[in-house]
């Protein structure tokens, strides 16, 4: 049983900008405290740092998954 055309769309669309703001807010709300190292840069770069090669397969896995989005997609005129 498939949910109703264009539903999936729809969430699909709000999780995504739920998701990001989230982060974001998230974000400023750590760097904006005293703490030192609890930004999602931060938290990413001393990952990176730590464990080379475990970081390069994270920005090789996070390139291919942007690489996916935006190179290659033909434009859609018309819903499925």
């Amino acid at each position: 049983m498939s949910p109703p055309t264009g539903i999936t769309k729809l969430v699909t669309i709000i999780l995504m900008f739920s998701c990001a703001t989230a982060l974001i807010i998230w974000d400023v709300i750590a760097n904006a405290n005293n703490v030192v190292g609890d930004t999602i840069s931060e938290i990413t770069f001393k990952f990176v740092h730590d464990h080379a090669v475990a970081g390069m397969g994270l920005a090789l896995a996070l390139g291919i998954i942007l690489g996916h989005l935006v190179w290659g997609q033909a434009p859609q005129d018309k819903e499925k």
